[in-house]
Order: structure tokens, then C-alpha cells, then sequence
């Protein structure tokens, strides 16, 4: 059952406020689509999307080469993060410290932003499209995110009932939602992977798990997982909902939606309908609509299909990172931190004609809270043999929970924060 009348944390919606206000990022009438004859001599670099990659590849091109000229164009006001969202839902954390303004970008660096819509990208004329300018590049970085692969009937539910695996109002209503839950039945699913963010559903699931326990509400939660066991971390995650959970979870695997009965509120699966009173329904993920649209995306993919190495696509000097491009890393903040810092070096080096000296080990961290105060984690590390075209993986976990993984976690995500935006 839900309460009738609770809204969101007030002191959340105050801080958010705070930091809207304070995202003194440049309206695209403003935009600097204008000024190519003044700086004819500086290369032009165009970045779609304010997530880790587009704003780590910013930054590192920036310290690289003071001189190219950088533009980033977000259509949200300020950053958002996904990583430690799940702590935010669960009343571990503050919605406010997930949030950062993009001005310290151009205060710092000398980015350029723009805040507005890209709407269509001319490939053969070099030319962003926003919906009140044109900007011409010399090289163009695509970092737009994902979109839901739903069909459009199911709507209305996921306005009702947000997946929130995309940053900011999905993850302020879902709280809601999961703050005015009394009692009764949770249905959370997991797509079959690659979907953002590997351990975050898993994640989330346990946090739930944790918060009805904290609260000893009356209620059950039906974990439906289309893979055969959680796709990182398995041993701890099982042992959390096996254990700690025993209780309170259900946990079905190997099992897929098929639909979805909004009014009867009713999730039909291949293994049988649950009911729900509050319902969190994470749907398959492909690349964001605008990568189809302007042409980087046929016979049906779901992702980008680039360089292995480069990350490049198929039109040269345009490139796709973070979680639209099918990679050996894996859809992650770390994993789109990691693959904006590598194309920095690539652009320069071209911009230059210098060699850059490229990373051949990268690494990728992955931290998981399985309850208010404990964490598991896993690392991977990938090899790269650039003569040969491979990439070694190495993967490791810790699989028991620990108290001390809580204190890394912090530390991971606020690490990357400061990286971003100081």
C-alpha cells in the first residue's frame, strides 16, 4: 500500500534548487556557433553530452591542449549522478550531493557550455544542430547516454512507475514512490545484460531489501532477473538476499517480462504474473535515439559499433563513447571516465601531430552496498596489445561484505566528482 499525500523530501527539492540556480551554464542563443572565423585558427571540439565521459574527455583534452576550443552542449542544467543514486533512494544519502553545476568547467578550463537540446548532426557538413543554432566541428564526440528500448504502450507506466537508470527526475519520483510504500508487494526486474550500469540493480535491490527491514514494514519483494544469477558479484548479492533478506525477497531468474498491466498493476513474466503495489520495472537499453537518427546505427543494433581501440566510429573524427558504444569496457561512470581520458589523447595527438603516450593498462572499480553498512566490490583490469588488436581482462571481486568497501565507495565516487568538477 502507498500513503495517499507525501511528496518528495522538502530539504532535497530546497538543494536541488540551490544547485539549479547555481548551473550558470550558456543558453544556446548565446551559442558560439558564430565565432569559427575569429578562432579559424584553433580546432573546434564538439561534445554531446554532460555525463562521466563527455565532461572526463573534456577536461582531459583541456589540460592536454589549452588551445583547441572545446564546446559541450548538455540539455540538463546541471550534472546528475547515477553512481551512489541508490544510497539517495534509500535515505542514505542527499540528493543534493549527486548534483554539480557545469560552470566550474568553463571557470576552470575554459569550456565552453551550452545548455539545449542537440536536435540533428549533418555528418557530411560537419554541423551540430540545436534547436536555436548551428556549430560547426572539426571533431565531434558523441556521449548522449541511453534510451529505454520499451514500446511506446508502456508509456504511462514508466511515467508512473520510472526505471531510473536515467539521472535526476526518474530517481526524485521513485523515491517517492518507495518513501509513501507502507506494506504490501515490491516487483523489481533486471534486463538481460549489457544494460547501464552492471551491479546497479542488484544493488538497488538490496538497499530496498534493507530499507523495508530498517523500517520492519510489512512486505515482499519479487526480484526478477532475465540472467541466470546477477551479472557481477553474484556470490555477494545471493548471500545478501539469501541471508540478510530471507524474509523479505523473492528472487527469480532467468526470467523476462513480457507485459506489463498498468491498471491491474500486474507484471506478467515467462514465469508466471506478480502483482505489485510499487514496481520498478528496469526495461532493456539501447544507444539514444539522436545516434539512429543522424545515421550511426543500422540494421537494427542497439549500440554504436566503433573502434575497439580508438572508440572511433565509422565517420572519421567522430567518436562514441560512455554507454551508447559497444566496447570492451564495460557501461559504467568508471568505464566512460576511462574512455573519455583515451580519446583526449587521440584528438590531440591528431590536432598536434604529436604521439601521445597511451595508458596500455586500464582499470575499471566497481563498489556495491548490499545493506546500510556494508559493501562488496569488484575491479577489472584490461590489457591492452594495440600490434596484436587484443585486450587481455583480468576480473576480480570481493564478495564479502565489509564496512571498510563502504568507506572506499565514498571515497571512489567522490574522487570522480572532484576529478569532473573540482
Amino acid at each position: 500500500m502507498l500513503k495517499s499525500k507525501l511528496n518528495v523530501n522538502r530539504r532535497d527539492l530546497i538543494k536541488t534548487a540551490f544547485v539549479l540556480s547555481a548551473a550558470n551554464v550558456i543558453p544556446s542563443q548565446m551559442s558560439f556557433g558564430e565565432e569559427s572565423a575569429e578562432n579559424s585558427h584553433k580546432a573546434k571540439v564538439v561534445v554531446v553530452g554532460g555525463g562521466y565521459g563527455g565532461v572526463s574527455f573534456a577536461i582531459a583534452l583541456k589540460k592536454a591542449n589549452r588551445d583547441i576550443d572545446v564546446i559541450l552542449i548538455e540539455k540538463n542544467p546541471f550534472f546528475v549522478s547515477c553512481p551512489m543514486s541508490n544510497l539517495y533512494l534509500t535515505d542514505l544519502f542527499d540528493f543534493s550531493n549527486l548534483c554539480y553545476p557545469y560552470n566550474n568547467l568553463t571557470v576552470k578550463y575554459g569550456i565552453k557550455v551550452i545548455n539545449d537540446t542537440v536536435e540533428n548532426v549533418d555528418l557530411d557538413k560537419k554541423t551540430v544542430h540545436l534547436k536555436n543554432a548551428k556549430i560547426n566541428y572539426d571533431f565531434l564526440i558523441l556521449s548522449p547516454g541511453i534510451d529505454y528500448d520499451v514500446d511506446e504502450n508502456l508509456e504511462n507506466f514508466f511515467i508512473n512507475y520510472p526505471p531510473a537508470f536515467k539521472p535526476g527526475q526518474e530517481h526524485l519520483f521513485l523515491k517517492k514512490l518507495l518513501s509513501e510504500f507502507e506494506s504490501g508487494d515490491i516487483v523489481i526486474s533486471v534486463p538481460s545484460y549489457p544494460y547501464r550500469c552492471p551491479p546497479a540493480p542488484y544493488e538497488r535491490a538490496a538497499l530496498i531489501l534493507n530499507y523495508l527491514k530498517r523500517r520492519n514494514l510489512k512486505a515482499k519483494l519479487y526480484f526478477i532477473d532475465a540472467n541466470e544469477r546477477p551479472v557481477i558479484n553474484s556470490e555477494g548479492f545471493m548471500k545478501s538476499y539469501y541471508e540478510q533478506y530471507k524474509n523479505y525477497a523473492e528472487y527469480i531468474t532467468g526470467t523476462y517480462v513480457k507485459e506489463v498491466d498498468y491498471k491491474n498493476k500486474v507484471v506478467k513474466t515467462t514465469n508466471g504474473n506478480f502483482k505489485f503495489d510499487l514496481a520498478n520495472v528496469i526495461p532493456p537499453m539501447k544507444a539514444s535515439k539522436l545516434l539512429e537518427k543522424i545515421g550511426l546505427i543500422e540494421n537494427g543494433q542497439k549500440w554504436v559499433e566503433v573502434d575497439p581501440f580508438t572508440f572511433e566510429s565509422k565517420v572519421p573524427n567522430v567518436f562514441v563513447i560512455g554507454d551508447s558504444a559497444r566496447t570492451f569496457l564495460p557501461k559504467s561512470a568508471f568505464g566512460a571516465n576511462m574512455q573519455g581520458k583515451i580519446v583526449a589523447n587521440i584528438v590531440n595527438e591528431r590536432v598536434t601531430g604529436k604521439k601521445s603516450k597511451y595508458e596500455e593498462l586500464l582499470m575499471v572499480v566497481c563498489y556495491s552496498m548490499v545493506s546500510d553498512k556494508e559493501a562488496v566490490m569488484s575491479e577489472t583490469s584490461f590489457k591492452i596489445d594495440r600490434a596484436k588488436n587484443i585486450v587481455t581482462t583480468i576480473h576480480r571481486e570481493d564478495n564479502t561484505p565489509k564496512e571498510t568497501n563502504v568507506k572506499r565507495y565514498n571515497e571512489w565516487a567522490k574522487g570522480l566528482w572532484r576529478e569532473m568538477f573540482g
